[in-house]
């Protein structure tokens, strides 16, 4: 039993710290007409420990890997938005997958899709959460409603591009890092 979690900290802390380093190290800026997004590994890294670890694990890793990055690099302001967002995406797309390997029945093929239609739910799920959380921020920092969410409209295409970059990789490293996970668990 207490192997066992010992091995479940050891594996948050691992996705807490490839999370960081999936956006610390690897930054292709994206231009955008509201902030500075790029494309990085960071959500890669946090939907395959949702997907690997379990929606709470991969909330509390996925969490702390992004606000650890944000804390770092001078993004203080968006720790709250990317808590929420987090935990909200993880808990809810982990509960998905959950349903989704049950029904597998250990049929590998099928949890891979199931992996794969995760990974989408979860890039959908960040564009749209993305769209409302930088309306509201805009709305609330005095904006109208019509700019808001034009300003956060025009935004969405660097989202976009991110989304998709983390479905394609998830469904490309899943197979080889669900078998070295289940290797080490």
């Amino acid at each position: 039993m207490r192997d066992r979690k010992v091995k479940n900290v050891v594996s948050m802390a691992f996705f807490a710290a490839v999370t960081f380093l999936g956006i610390q190290v690897f930054r292709i800026p994206v231009p955008a007409a509201v902030g500075t997004p790029f494309i990085h590994f960071g959500h890669v890294f946090v939907v395959l420990g949702m997907l690997l670890q379990g929606g709470k694990r991969g909330v509390a890793s996925g969490t702390a890997g992004l606000v650890i990055f944000d804390l770092l690099n001078g993004f203080v302001q968006s720790i709250p938005q990317v808590f929420c967002e987090t935990i909200i995406k993880c808990l809810l797309v982990g509960a998905l997958f959950s349903i989704l390997k049950e029904r597998a029945k250990n049929d590998r093929k099928k949890e891979w899709k199931a992996a794969v239609l995760c990974a989408v739910v979860y890039a959908v799920l960040n564009i749209v959460i993305e769209w409302i959380m930088q309306t509201i921020l805009l709305l609330v920092s005095g904006s109208g409603f019509a700019a808001a969410a034009a300003a956060s409209t025009a935004s969405i295409p660097a989202t976009v591009v991110n989304a998709v970059f983390m479905a394609m990789i998830v469904s490309i490293l899943y197979m080889p890092a669900a078998r070295a996970y289940r290797k080490f668990i």
